[in-house]
């Protein structure tokens, strides 16, 4: 069963797998808050309602990210996708050396709150990442 788009915008994109059992989202361009906020929510929302427990999040176009945004990913955002069935979370992040350790950086926050009920790693690649949700 081929991939199914759940939501597309002019800068964030969600696809699902049932057979597969995987979700497939990806940045189209760089966000800000409120579009962070309205894309993140939505992938809980499509995570939740389709119970799919793999998911690859790619975040290279996202661009960078500002406190109030790192703050809301770190803590409710992360809180949103523990009340989901999501095991595991692939995360395909951007080559800028800057925008990568923002990024890294909610991850550890989030698991230091203990919010985290699911397995994140990063990855600098799509196929290193589904390598490693189908592994």
């Amino acid at each position: 069963m081929p991939f199914k788009t759940a939501f597309e915008s002019d800068f964030y994109k969600i696809e699902v797998d049932l057979e597969a059992n995987l979700l497939r989202a990806m940045w189209l361009r760089p966000a800000g808050e409120e579009e962070i906020k309205a894309g993140g929510t939505k992938l809980y929302e499509v995570l939740r309602d389709s119970g799919v427990e793999r998911a690859v999040a790619n975040a290279q176009g996202l661009g960078a990210l500002t406190a109030a945004s790192k703050e809301w990913m770190s803590t409710r955002f992360f809180e949103l996708l523990s009340q989901t069935p999501l095991k595991k979370l692939a995360r395909v992040l951007p080559a800028t050396v800057y925008h990568r350790i923002a990024l890294e950086s909610v991850v550890t926050r989030a698991e230091a709150m203990g919010i985290t009920k699911f397995s994140v790693r990063n990855f600098s690649t799509q196929e290193e990442a589904l390598r490693w949700l189908n592994s």
